[in-house]
């Protein structure tokens, strides 16, 4: 089993926000509750820009 170097974790990263984005979207369709739903909301836009920002690493990652 080969060693992930540090961009392939931070590859990692990026798939499991991705997954946790979908993940949230389902909820905020699904929810009932507007106080629940602006919780989730808040908690979408906190996963996005962590994904952005994961992303921005990949693109900027020196070799």
């Amino acid at each position: 089993m080969q060693t992930k170097n540090a961009k392939q974790h931070v590859q990692d990263v990026t798939t499991h926000l991705q997954d946790a984005k979908n993940c949230l979207n389902n909820a905020l369709n699904s929810v009932e509750k507007p106080e629940n739903k602006q919780q989730i909301q808040n908690t979408l836009n906190s996963v996005d820009t962590a994904l952005q920002n994961a992303n921005t690493t990949i693109s900027n990652y020196q070799e």
